[in-house]
């Protein structure tokens, strides 16, 4: 950036200052002006040139001057070259560390922030918002150096000249300088606001197409285009503003400007006319002031890009400002291989909303336990086992690890310990042996087969035309709900957790691959402490205990034949799942 801006100030001298009275000098010499009127101050004039031009013939004098003007226009355009590369190398690195900084931030902030904020918002602040704040660090920062550096070496020359002369010209520039700050508050505000439209139409577009199964079997193709719609239309209006606005300014300035410059340079042709000033002098004069000139329009639409970079600026340290919510505590140590010994002390949770979900867990469970979680929806079941790898902290009370509150534990050996199986399989666009290898990427091969072949999953890769290396596209889609779960498995088997959480992998699934899903899951589930979350009673039966939640509160606890002879909740969820009654014999598995 430092020698794209040398450069940028030395083609402004070369343009400004060094070709400009080049070409004054010729424009002197090809129009003969020998200074008749004035013998003494042609004298002067002729010895200034001949101290710099050693003929006397003026074709002569005027080739020299040619050639030292084309020699000035070349040194000019290198600097151009090399201020363009090392601008927008520049504005490029920039770009590149701030796109992997608000992404790496982006991983370290807690699940409440993607919450609250739109995967279409998320994604414009690290693209758009980036992509405007790179575009006003290339060869518009270079602009921004060489306008002014332009006007200001005008300036320095005009007044060399005559310091009367550029203060006429510049009796308007306080009006340019009034005009300039409140039309670059309004483009700031616009900017702020356009970003975020783009951000709504962004997180609109991310919905929509994520969804376009359900837009398509509820016939809603002209509802969500009239929605999308009107977020274009919002965007667009904002930006129109904007363009009349900086459209209405740049054309202002420059006039402003030029009244300036004109009367300056009415006031030259006086003093030259009446003897005051040399014609070189006024030549050089106009010259200086043209260029500056010039630039003045160039001052307004450098104001409409500082904003810019202010409002995407704004928008992108607000994000990398925002701190976790759930992070390592100063004193927190990495936890040892855990036994898997977890206790619930007095755990409640409140959503940033105020609804209480927890309130007074108490539990305590011992390694190699299957504990199941049953209750109706919202009965906090889904929050309970997300403190766990701390995706939230409670709001009141204690969960311990092996004697150790979760917080005093570093999050990275925190969760490197506890595996998640979701009712939603996520996997990502690689290939099959890519998503198992997730799991622990320092495995070899063999050990991602073997995790295959425990969740069942090896005989559907190997079937597949290019087995392992099968491309399971955008979150699985190529494969089937039964062999995304299997390759998730596979993925937990690998990451060998001493904490399961499964939250109702089979619920989604036809009988043969919730069978095959199932045999997976019981090898998986061998001597480690599982949490298991079940909607349908059949599938947690065998569990050592299961608790049944409702309202945030654990309201019974024991296996499930004691549950069914205590004539409670867990019955009546049960009756009501099977359509039996009290004498009907209890189902097994």
């Amino acid at each position: 950036m430092v020698f794209g801006l040398l450069f940028t100030m030395i083609s402004c001298f070369l343009e400004t200052v060094v070709i400009s009275v080049m070409f004054a000098a010729m424009i002197v010499i090809v129009l003969g002006v020998q200074y008749v009127n004035d013998p003494a101050k042609g004298k002067k004039m002729e010895a200034v040139l001949h101290r710099f031009l050693p003929h006397t013939d003026p074709i002569h004098q005027l080739v020299l001057l040619a050639l030292v003007t084309l020699g000035a226009v070349l040194l000019k355009c290198i600097a151009d070259n090399r201020q363009g590369y090392l601008m927008n190398r520049f504005s490029n690195q920039v770009a590149l560390l701030l796109r992997q900084q608000l992404f790496t931030h982006l991983l370290r902030l807690s699940p409440a922030y993607f919450e609250r904020e739109s995967t279409g918002a998320r994604v414009s602040r690290v693209t758009s918002d980036v992509v405007v704040l790179q575009q006003c660090l290339g060869t518009q920062l270079a602009e921004i150096v060489y306008a002014p550096v332009s006007i200001l070496f005008a300036l320095v020359g005009m007044f060399w000249i005559n310091w009367q002369l550029t203060l006429t010209a510049l009796c308007l520039a306080p009006v340019i300088a009034i005009v300039m700050s409140a039309g670059g508050r309004q483009i700031r505000k616009l900017s702020i606001r356009i970003q975020e439209r783009l951000a709504d139409l962004n997180a609109g577009l991310v919905e929509r197409l994520g969804s376009v199964r359900i837009i398509q079997s509820f016939v809603r193709e002209p509802y969500e285009t009239e929605r999308v719609s009107t977020l274009n239309q919002h965007y667009f209006h904002d930006i129109m503003r904007s363009i009349l606005l900086t459209e209405t300014i740049a054309p202002g300035v420059e006039f402003v400007a030029y009244v300036g410059m004109m009367c300056g340079i009415v006031m030259a042709g006086y003093m030259v006319a009446n003897h005051y000033i040399l014609p070189l002098q006024f030549f050089a004069f106009i010259m200086m002031a043209q260029r500056g000139g010039q630039h003045f329009k160039r001052l307004s639409r450098i104001n409409q890009v500082r904003q810019q970079a202010n409002g995407a600026g704004t928008r992108i340290f607000e994000l990398l400002d925002t701190e976790p919510e759930i992070q390592d505590a100063p004193e927190a140590k990495p936890l040892p291989q855990a036994e898997g010994r977890i206790a619930f002390e007095g755990v409640s949770f409140s959503y940033s909303t105020g609804e209480r979900v927890l309130q007074e867990i108490n539990l305590t469970v011992s390694p190699g336990e299957v504990i199941a979680l049953v209750g109706p929806s919202g009965a906090g079941k889904t929050t309970l086992v997300n403190l766990l790898p701390r995706f939230y902290d409670p709001t009141a009370g204690h969960i311990r690890l092996d004697g150790v509150d979760l917080r005093d534990i570093t999050l990275a050996s925190l969760r490197s310990q506890v595996g998640i199986v979701p009712q939603e399989t996520v996997l990502f666009g690689g290939t099959i042996y890519e998503n198992i290898l997730y799991g622990r990427l320092e495995a070899s091969r063999e050990e991602v087969i073997a995790a295959a072949q425990a969740a069942n999953a090896l005989e559907f890769i190997e079937r597949l035309p290019e087995g392992f290396n099968t491309v399971v596209g955008e979150r699985g889609a190529r494969l089937s709900g039964g062999q995304r779960q299997r390759v998730a498995i596979a993925r937990a088997v690998l990451k060998n957790p001493r904490i399961l959480v499964l939250d109702e992998a089979t619920s989604a699934l036809d009988t043969e691959s919730e069978h095959l899903v199932q045999q997976a899951l019981d090898r998986l589930m061998q001597e480690r402490t599982t949490f298991v979350i079940a909607h349908r009673l059949s599938t947690v039966q065998h569990a050592t205990r299961i608790l049944v939640l409702d309202k945030g509160c654990i309201v019974e606890a024991g296996s499930h034949q004691q549950l069914l002879a205590y004539d409670g909740l867990y019955r009546r969820l049960y009756e009501m799942q099977f359509r039996t009654t009290p004498s009907v014999p209890i189902l097994q598995g």
